[in-house]
């Protein structure tokens, strides 16, 4: 069996070493370099919370995302800067407080391990939290890791595993042969045509331009996301940090009819502040939150200035602690908000693998080990109804 994996992110090298290990031949085939998009852009959190009491397909994204990356460092020995210290998410108001106790509460019954902290235990946990914040919503599974050496670390075990990976390689077509399997071919320095009996298109918010080569509608948009940098800093910040609010207004206050979900802006208008970053092993302090819907790659400089008088609030040593750089890169959002894994009804051995949106880092290794699985005819353990392609992914007239 040939297989071609499109994108050579954290799903994409996931999905190559899942494949290779089970002796299959694999070819990666990456537009750019390896980590070169979102999968090296993003605050490097995994998120815990245990496997609770019923797992369906997110807990097994996130929690089986998170087995890997303690393989990746336990087992096989990585250096990722990987760290389980967990995520507070702090809260500021009364309205997110009653909308942390009513989540916590829902998730604890479920059997997952969140917690919420009063203001004395928070600071006991983060002195550095501004003292009149109302609390946290705690995560002690939570993690963190450097994503450009954790995605590196998965294409390093790829390769040992026998997997050819060709990077500035930008697909150009995709076809399906007579007879069954693929040709994929590709542009650039090293352009060529690779034949397969199975793809998976793991190409990030390039999803859609690759189901366009074979006339499918994939649901996937750009989204921009944004971060920003201190200089290295004595040790500031024990655990990765989030806020609540844009997480209340998602889930009470956000229009239903928007899609994508869980911007913070709706065309040009802010609804909301989103907020996560923390404290890298070099003391850079990192930070990011918005989501706007957009190709644009640009710095909005203004979104970077909300988004540090927002940490200032919550951290206000922070305040006087001037980003020293800023960067942006696009994040797959689907138009309804769910990630999209799995076979394109109609198109034999053809697997879609993305639309992680902001988790990608987060939950991407499982994705990518899902969609090999698929590929290899495994039906995993849980109902994949939820992220299937299937009613999703149309084919166009």
């Amino acid at each position: 069996m040939k297989a071609v994996v499109i994108g050579a992110g954290i799903v994409g090298v996931t999905a190559a070493l899942t494949l290779a290990e089970a002796d299959i031949d694999v070819v990666m085939l990456e537009r750019g370099q390896i980590a070169g998009e979102a999968s090296g852009l993003n605050a490097g959190i995994i998120g815990g919370g245990g496997w609770g009491n019923a797992p369906d397909v997110n807990v097994a994204l996130r929690m089986g995302s998170r087995d890997r990356y303690i393989d990746l460092v336990d087992d096989r020995g990585h250096e990722i800067g990987f760290d389980r210290t967990g995520t507070l998410t702090l809260i500021r108001t009364e309205q997110e407080w009653q909308w942390a106790q009513a989540t916590v509460h829902t998730d604890r019954q479920a059997g997952h391990s969140y917690e919420l902290l009063s203001t004395d235990a928070l600071l006991d946990l983060e002195p550095a939290a501004d003292p009149t914040l109302l609390g946290a919503i705690y995560d002690p599974l939570a993690a963190r890791a450097e994503p450009v050496a954790a995605t590196h670390a998965f294409a390093s075990e790829a390769a040992l595993a026998g997997v050819t990976t060709l990077i500035e390689s930008t697909v150009g077509a995709l076809r399906p042969v007579t007879g069954g399997g693929w040709e994929v071919e590709t542009l650039g320095p090293q352009a060529g045509t690779y034949g397969a009996d199975v793809v998976i298109v793991a190409a990030g918010p390039w999803c859609a331009e690759i189901g366009a080569m074979v006339d499918i509608d994939v649901p996937v948009v750009p989204v921009r996301g944004q971060m920003w940098a201190t200089a290295p800093q004595p040790p500031l910040l024990r655990h990765a940090i989030a806020a609540a609010e844009s997480s209340r207004w998602w889930a009470l206050d956000q229009p239903a009819a928007i899609q994508p979900p869980n911007l913070t802006h709706i065309g040009d208008e802010r609804t909301t502040r989103h907020l996560y970053g923390r404290q890298r092993p070099n003391g850079q302090i990192v930070f990011g939150g918005d989501r706007v819907l957009s190709q644009d790659r640009a710095v909005d400089p203004d979104g970077i200035t909300v988004n540090h008088g927002h940490v200032a609030e919550l951290v206000p040593e922070v305040s006087a602690l001037a980003p020293i750089r800023t960067w942006a890169g696009l994040m797959p959002f689907t138009t309804d908000g769910r990630p999209i894994i799995g076979p394109v009804e109609g198109f034999d051995g053809l697997i879609l693998a993305g639309g992680l949106a902001s988790g990608g880092f987060g939950r991407g290794p499982m994705a990518g080990q899902l969609a090999a699985e698929f590929a290899m005819d495994r039906a995993p353990s849980f109902d994949m109804t939820p992220v299937l392609p299937d009613g999703r992914v149309q084919k166009r007239n």
